[in-house]
């Protein structure tokens, strides 16, 4: 049990991987990930735009589904911002404790043991806004 005390660099990170909440979570994000890939290759396929999307990453099929016009602009920005999120979470967490990345998308001083449920919550956010970017997929043509 986290007692508000203070916590930095690779201790806080063996914190996160030790927290069955923030790793459960971090799994969530990635199956919500898949799902919003899955979802923007059917819509790429639906549209009848050509391409071999086995190995595009969700940057890329945004990337593509905006380039032709498949994703309004206002909307395209969300995109943006969701895949960035997800790749900080799930490419840089251990960079961003090892000192090797800079403070950007999430914090990394200061923080208390407790501030995993920080973390947990901002993993669970994502979860459902990649889900929701997904149903919102499904839902255009």
């Amino acid at each position: 049990m986290n007692k508000g005390k203070s916590s930095k660099g690779l201790e806080f990170y063996n914190l996160l991987n030790n927290s069955e909440e923030f790793t459960s979570q971090l799994g969530k994000v990635a199956l919500a990930s898949g799902k919003l890939e899955t979802e923007l290759i059917f819509l790429l396929l639906r549209n009848k735009i050509a391409g071999d999307y086995k190995k595009a990453t969700l940057g890329k099929l945004i990337r593509i589904a905006n380039k032709n016009k498949l994703i309004p602009d206002n909307e395209f920005l969300a995109f943006d911002m969701i895949s960035k999120q997800r790749n900080y979470i799930t490419h840089n967490i251990y960079s961003l404790f090892s000192d090797l990345i800079d403070e950007t998308i999430l914090e990394k001083e200061n923080l208390l043991d407790s501030d995993v449920n920080l973390y947990t919550e901002r993993a669970w956010l994502l979860t459902n806004n990649l889900n929701d970017l997904a149903d919102l997929i499904q839902s255009l043509d």
